[in-house]
Protein backbone atom coordinates (compact mmCIF):
# COMPACT_ATOMS: atom_id res chain seq x y z
CA UNK A 1 0.00 0.00 0.00
CA UNK A 2 1.43 3.43 -0.94
CA UNK A 3 1.26 5.05 2.59
CA UNK A 4 1.99 8.58 0.66
CA UNK A 5 -1.24 8.54 -1.38
CA UNK A 6 -4.39 10.65 -0.01
CA UNK A 7 -7.26 8.52 -0.01
CA UNK A 8 -9.15 10.43 2.84
CA UNK A 9 -12.78 10.97 2.19
CA UNK A 10 -13.24 14.73 1.22
CA UNK A 11 -14.72 15.72 4.60
CA UNK A 12 -11.64 14.65 6.37
CA UNK A 13 -9.84 16.86 4.14
CA UNK A 14 -11.86 20.33 4.76
CA UNK A 15 -11.86 19.63 8.45
CA UNK A 16 -8.24 20.34 8.14
CA UNK A 17 -8.88 23.22 6.01
CA UNK A 18 -11.07 24.86 8.27
CA UNK A 19 -8.05 24.31 11.23
CA UNK A 20 -6.07 25.93 8.84
CA UNK A 21 -8.72 28.97 8.43
CA UNK A 22 -9.32 29.10 11.95
CA UNK A 23 -5.37 29.54 12.84
CA UNK A 24 -4.67 31.64 9.96
CA UNK A 25 -7.13 33.99 10.78
CA UNK A 26 -5.92 34.27 14.68
CA UNK A 27 -9.72 32.97 15.67
CA UNK A 28 -9.37 32.84 19.53
CA UNK A 29 -11.34 31.09 22.57
CA UNK A 30 -15.48 32.25 22.37
CA UNK A 31 -14.78 33.61 18.43
CA UNK A 32 -17.59 32.36 16.08
CA UNK A 33 -16.78 31.01 13.23
CA UNK A 34 -17.77 32.02 9.51
CA UNK A 35 -21.52 30.88 9.28
CA UNK A 36 -21.41 27.44 7.31
CA UNK A 37 -22.42 29.21 3.82
CA UNK A 38 -19.82 31.26 4.02
CA UNK A 39 -17.31 28.24 4.81
CA UNK A 40 -18.53 26.64 1.87
CA UNK A 41 -18.39 29.43 -0.38
CA UNK A 42 -14.56 30.18 0.82
CA UNK A 43 -13.34 26.58 0.75
CA UNK A 44 -15.21 25.78 -2.80
CA UNK A 45 -17.23 22.82 -0.71
CA UNK A 46 -20.83 22.10 -0.63
CA UNK A 47 -22.84 22.59 2.86
CA UNK A 48 -23.85 19.18 3.70
CA UNK A 49 -20.05 18.58 3.47
CA UNK A 50 -19.35 21.36 5.50
CA UNK A 51 -21.83 20.64 7.77
CA UNK A 52 -20.46 16.99 8.38
CA UNK A 53 -16.70 18.68 8.94
CA UNK A 54 -17.99 21.16 11.25
CA UNK A 55 -19.24 18.11 13.59
CA UNK A 56 -16.25 16.28 13.38
CA UNK A 57 -14.96 19.68 14.51
CA UNK A 58 -16.96 19.90 17.73
CA UNK A 59 -16.57 16.17 18.41
CA UNK A 60 -12.55 16.38 18.36
CA UNK A 61 -12.60 19.16 20.56
CA UNK A 62 -12.01 21.92 18.70
CA UNK A 63 -15.37 24.14 18.29
CA UNK A 64 -18.80 24.19 20.34
CA UNK A 65 -21.74 24.36 18.56
CA UNK A 66 -24.73 26.96 20.43
CA UNK A 67 -28.20 26.52 18.88
CA UNK A 68 -29.42 29.54 16.79
CA UNK A 69 -25.99 31.09 17.33
CA UNK A 70 -23.91 29.22 15.67
CA UNK A 71 -20.16 27.69 16.33
CA UNK A 72 -17.35 29.01 18.48
CA UNK A 73 -13.27 28.06 18.83
CA UNK A 74 -13.47 25.77 22.08
CA UNK A 75 -11.12 27.08 25.09
CA UNK A 76 -7.58 25.85 24.86
CA UNK A 77 -7.07 26.72 20.92
CA UNK A 78 -3.83 27.47 20.38
CA UNK A 79 -1.90 29.26 17.21
CA UNK A 80 -0.35 28.07 13.99
CA UNK A 81 2.17 26.31 15.67
CA UNK A 82 -0.34 23.48 17.55
CA UNK A 83 -0.05 19.97 16.25
CA UNK A 84 -3.72 19.88 15.90
CA UNK A 85 -3.31 15.86 16.37
CA UNK A 86 -3.03 16.41 19.97
CA UNK A 87 -6.72 17.91 21.33
CA UNK A 88 -8.25 15.94 23.74
CA UNK A 89 -11.60 14.70 23.75
CA UNK A 90 -12.23 14.18 27.46
CA UNK A 91 -14.75 16.87 28.11
CA UNK A 92 -17.19 15.47 25.30
CA UNK A 93 -16.34 11.69 25.04
CA UNK A 94 -15.56 9.36 28.19
CA UNK A 95 -13.18 6.07 27.70
CA UNK A 96 -16.06 3.66 28.44
CA UNK A 97 -18.09 5.10 25.15
CA UNK A 98 -15.01 5.25 23.23
CA UNK A 99 -14.03 1.59 23.97
CA UNK A 100 -17.91 0.83 22.74
CA UNK A 101 -16.69 2.52 19.56
CA UNK A 102 -14.35 0.49 18.86
CA UNK A 103 -16.36 -2.71 19.56
CA UNK A 104 -18.90 -1.90 16.99
CA UNK A 105 -16.87 -0.33 14.16
CA UNK A 106 -13.65 -2.89 14.64
CA UNK A 107 -15.79 -5.82 14.85
CA UNK A 108 -18.03 -5.27 11.31
CA UNK A 109 -14.24 -4.03 10.09
CA UNK A 110 -12.44 -7.27 10.62
CA UNK A 111 -15.54 -8.92 9.09
CA UNK A 112 -14.41 -7.26 5.86
CA UNK A 113 -10.91 -7.80 6.62
CA UNK A 114 -11.33 -11.37 6.00
CA UNK A 115 -12.90 -10.93 2.54
CA UNK A 116 -9.78 -8.58 1.05
CA UNK A 117 -7.29 -9.50 2.94
CA UNK A 118 -4.05 -10.80 0.90
CA UNK A 119 -1.12 -12.70 1.69
CA UNK A 120 1.03 -10.03 1.48
CA UNK A 121 -1.61 -8.10 4.29
CA UNK A 122 -1.30 -10.98 6.47
CA UNK A 123 2.39 -10.73 6.32
CA UNK A 124 2.62 -7.24 7.65
CA UNK A 125 -0.27 -7.82 10.55
CA UNK A 126 1.96 -10.46 11.31
CA UNK A 127 4.94 -8.53 11.79
CA UNK A 128 3.07 -5.66 13.38
CA UNK A 129 2.40 -8.44 16.14
CA UNK A 130 5.45 -9.52 16.58
CA UNK A 131 6.92 -5.98 16.62
CA UNK A 132 4.78 -5.11 19.76
CA UNK A 133 5.67 -8.71 21.41
CA UNK A 134 9.09 -7.57 21.28
CA UNK A 135 8.50 -3.86 22.46
CA UNK A 136 6.57 -5.58 25.39
CA UNK A 137 9.66 -8.09 26.23
CA UNK A 138 12.00 -5.06 25.85
CA UNK A 139 9.54 -2.83 28.35
CA UNK A 140 9.11 -0.21 25.65
CA UNK A 141 5.57 0.45 26.17
CA UNK A 142 5.12 3.40 23.91
CA UNK A 143 6.40 1.08 20.98
CA UNK A 144 3.90 -1.18 21.95
CA UNK A 145 0.85 1.02 22.05
CA UNK A 146 2.13 2.40 18.58
CA UNK A 147 1.88 -1.11 16.88
CA UNK A 148 -1.28 -2.23 18.65
CA UNK A 149 -2.74 0.97 17.04
CA UNK A 150 -1.24 0.56 13.65
CA UNK A 151 -2.47 -3.04 13.99
CA UNK A 152 -5.80 -2.21 14.25
CA UNK A 153 -5.47 0.68 11.03
CA UNK A 154 -4.58 -1.55 8.99
CA UNK A 155 -7.19 -4.29 9.61
CA UNK A 156 -9.41 -1.11 8.85
CA UNK A 157 -7.44 -0.19 5.84
CA UNK A 158 -7.46 -4.17 4.51
CA UNK A 159 -11.47 -4.02 5.31
CA UNK A 160 -11.79 -0.70 1.99
CA UNK A 161 -14.03 1.12 4.37
CA UNK A 162 -12.40 4.53 4.03
CA UNK A 163 -15.10 6.06 6.40
CA UNK A 164 -14.01 3.55 9.58
CA UNK A 165 -10.52 4.12 8.81
CA UNK A 166 -11.04 7.90 8.77
CA UNK A 167 -12.90 7.63 11.93
CA UNK A 168 -10.09 5.41 14.19
CA UNK A 169 -7.55 8.06 13.04
CA UNK A 170 -9.79 11.14 14.01
CA UNK A 171 -9.84 9.25 17.35
CA UNK A 172 -6.77 8.37 17.93
CA UNK A 173 -5.62 10.93 20.39
CA UNK A 174 -8.05 9.15 23.04
CA UNK A 175 -7.75 5.33 21.72
CA UNK A 176 -3.82 6.33 22.19
CA UNK A 177 -4.11 7.90 25.66
CA UNK A 178 -6.38 4.66 26.91
CA UNK A 179 -3.82 2.41 26.84
CA UNK A 180 -0.62 4.81 27.16
CA UNK A 181 1.77 4.02 29.96
CA UNK A 182 1.80 3.44 32.95
CA UNK A 183 0.55 0.47 32.41
CA UNK A 184 -1.80 -0.96 34.85
CA UNK A 185 -0.40 -4.72 34.75
CA UNK A 186 2.14 -5.39 32.22
CA UNK A 187 2.49 -8.58 32.86
CA UNK A 188 -1.08 -9.03 31.09
CA UNK A 189 -0.04 -7.38 27.68
CA UNK A 190 1.25 -10.57 26.15
CA UNK A 191 -2.73 -11.05 26.14
CA UNK A 192 -2.64 -8.47 23.64
CA UNK A 193 -0.46 -10.12 21.53
CA UNK A 194 -2.39 -13.91 21.43
CA UNK A 195 -5.77 -11.90 21.16
CA UNK A 196 -3.93 -10.41 17.91
CA UNK A 197 -2.66 -13.86 16.94
CA UNK A 198 -6.37 -15.59 17.17
CA UNK A 199 -7.92 -12.64 14.77
CA UNK A 200 -4.66 -13.60 12.43
CA UNK A 201 -5.59 -16.75 12.57
CA UNK A 202 -9.34 -16.14 11.34
CA UNK A 203 -8.45 -13.88 8.73
CA UNK A 204 -5.86 -16.44 7.01
CA UNK A 205 -8.78 -19.07 6.79
CA UNK A 206 -11.34 -16.00 5.75
CA UNK A 207 -13.71 -16.62 8.78
CA UNK A 208 -15.40 -13.37 9.20
CA UNK A 209 -17.42 -14.39 11.56
CA UNK A 210 -14.69 -16.00 14.08
CA UNK A 211 -12.54 -12.62 13.24
CA UNK A 212 -14.97 -10.46 14.60
CA UNK A 213 -16.02 -12.63 17.59
CA UNK A 214 -12.26 -12.21 18.30
CA UNK A 215 -11.70 -8.69 17.93
CA UNK A 216 -14.59 -7.69 20.06
CA UNK A 217 -12.96 -10.03 22.87
CA UNK A 218 -10.18 -8.56 22.32
CA UNK A 219 -11.47 -5.19 22.47
CA UNK A 220 -13.49 -5.85 25.57
CA UNK A 221 -9.98 -7.46 27.00
CA UNK A 222 -8.07 -4.44 25.98
CA UNK A 223 -10.18 -2.53 28.16
CA UNK A 224 -10.60 -4.90 31.02
CA UNK A 225 -6.38 -4.64 31.19
CA UNK A 226 -6.56 -1.21 31.59
CA UNK A 227 -9.19 -0.47 33.86
CA UNK A 228 -11.68 1.00 31.90
CA UNK A 229 -15.44 -0.65 32.48
CA UNK A 230 -16.49 -1.69 28.97
CA UNK A 231 -20.44 -1.14 30.44
CA UNK A 232 -20.64 2.51 32.54
CA UNK A 233 -22.21 1.84 35.56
Amino acid sequence: MNLGKDRRPVTSQLVQQIQRLMSETGLKPGDRLPAQRELAERLGASRPTVREAVLQLEGMGLITIEPARGAFVAEGFERPETDLTRWTFEQRFSEVEIYQLRFALEGFAVRLAARHASQDDLARLSELNEAMRRAIDEARYVDAMECDFTFHMTVAEIAGNRSISDILALYRPIITRSQRPPVREPNRLHEAFVEHGAILRALSRRDGETAATAMRHHIVQSSDRMKVPFIAS
